[in-house]
């Protein structure tokens, strides 16, 4: 068994429970042990000096030391252990001071460590109170020196030099080993609170990190929640147009066309589904695509037909013009861009407004502009428009909702698919937005 563990079989259990209590227990055992200690060797040095009285001392201070260190296996406070501690030393120390000469003894001046021991192991407060105790006993020595009264010198004063020598170095020794003893404890405890800090501060950025990302995802959620709320209305819609016309239509062929074309948008509504439930799961939040070789004024007519109810309930004529060309993306994607520049242009669109749709073919793209005759973006807002909920001072026409998101949506998917999309305020009277796309 090393030192530590000798120290730990003095203390009993519940001061484990706290760092503090247990640091303090730790160095009031070290404390009791080194005084033993050091009391056992001047045994020898009373026996020395024929100083039988300090014999009979220096064994009480032994024994005395060591019951010390096993209360501390009770559940008697450490306070009153502590001061028990001093009390048990001062007393030797005035003893014999008393018995060798007063003043003029060697163990006078050991009436100083009695404060120092108060201060290192018990506290500052009774520390001071020792202190002032202490300070009144060497008062009280030197009060008797004054008035002539000669104490007893019990040891053998033909060794006064050889005594003094002895003696006096020990004051020195046992306050520097106490003090080496509580500067170890202290530093020890300073070292295990200095890696607790730097535990703290790594759990500290561990949980900011954790935090951030716990808001990241909250954000996508919300991201994918409004995601799927915005770009399922058109199709749910359709659906609804669909469903209501054909509860009026009694051709079967016709019945047929419609319950395609429900087949179709729902179909497309599913995929969109399982496209951004896909996104959702993917780390870095980006669009799984299935490009594919597509004719550009296929995807724009079929984009036109799935809004034909809304711009027929405004009488408002959408134009097709341009050229054919194919590109090779995300069928779907492209067809949620042209749905929602479609929808905007309708929204901020008066009745019996046009709205006109052109492709232009170039060498490496193709571009397609979606124009209408409203009101257009004032120029202080054009820099906010792909920004996500972003409410521009142009309302929609007819009452229709408006959530801000459409836009960034626009933006986000166009860049995905390889594209870009931006704001053309010189095209027409009113608001041109321009997709381009990679030629195939």
């Amino acid at each position: 068994m090393n030192f530590a563990g000798l120290v730990d079989f003095f203390i009993h259990p519940s001061y484990h429970q706290d760092a503090l209590n247990l640091r303090k227990a730790r160095l009031f055992v070290r404390s009791c042990l080194l005084t033993s200690l050091f009391s056992n060797s001047y045994i020898w040095f009373s026996v020395l000096f024929e100083y039988d009285l300090g014999v009979y001392l220096m064994i009480f201070n032994v024994v005395g030391f060591i019951i010390l260190a096993f209360l501390v296996k009770t559940t008697i406070p450490l306070l009153l252990i502590s001061n028990l501690y001093i009390l048990v030393g001062s007393i030797a120390v005035c003893v014999l001071t008393y018995y060798s000469g007063g003043i003029w003894s060697a163990v006078y001046p050991w009436i100083i460590s009695t404060p120092v021991l108060a201060l290192l192991v018990v506290n500052r407060n009774y520390g001071i109170a020792w202190g002032v105790l202490s300070f009144l006993v060497m008062l009280w020595f030197g009060w008797l020196e004054l008035k002539g009264v000669q104490l007893p010198m019990e040891y053998n004063t033909d060794l006064k030099a050889e005594w003094f020598v002895s003696v006096l170095p020990g004051l020195l020794l046992i306050i520097l080993v106490i003090s080496a003893v509580f500067e170890s404890v202290q530093t020890n405890a300073l070292k295990s609170l200095q890696k607790q800090n730097e535990l703290l501060e790594n759990q500290k950025e561990t949980i900011a990190e954790q935090s951030k990302r716990l808001e990241k995802l909250i954000d996508d959620k919300d991201h994918i929640i409004r995601i799927l709320a915005h770009d399922l209305k058109n199709p749910l819609a359709n659906i609804t147009t669909i469903s209501n016309i054909l509860k009026e239509e009694r051709e079967i062929d016709q019945q047929k066309k419609f319950i395609a074309m429900i087949e179709k948008v729902s179909s497309q509504a599913q995929g969109l589904v399982n496209n951004v439930l896909d996104m959702a799961t993917m780390e870095d939040g980006a669009l799984r695509l299935k490009p594919e070789t597509l004719s550009t004024m296929e995807v724009v007519k079929e984009a036109v037909s799935s809004l034909s109810e809304q711009a027929r309930q405004k009488d408002i004529e959408v134009s097709i013009i341009g050229q054919d060309a194919n590109v090779f993306v995300d069928r779907m994607y492209l067809m949620l861009i042209l749905e929602n520049l479609l929808s905007n242009a309708l929204k901020f669109s008066k009745k019996a407004q046009k709205v006109t749709i052109e492709t232009l073919v170039y060498d490496k793209t193709v571009m397609v502009k979606v124009m209408d005759e409203g009101l257009g973006i004032k120029p202080e807002e054009e820099g906010r428009l792909f920004e996500k909920f972003t409410k521009l001072s142009a309302r929609p026409t007819g009452e229709e909702s408006s959530t801000g998101l459409g836009l960034s949506l626009v933006k986000r998917y166009t860049e995905q698919i390889g594209g870009k999309v931006w704001y053309d305020r010189d095209a027409s009277k009113g608001a041109t937005f321009v997709v381009e796309l990679p030629k195939k």
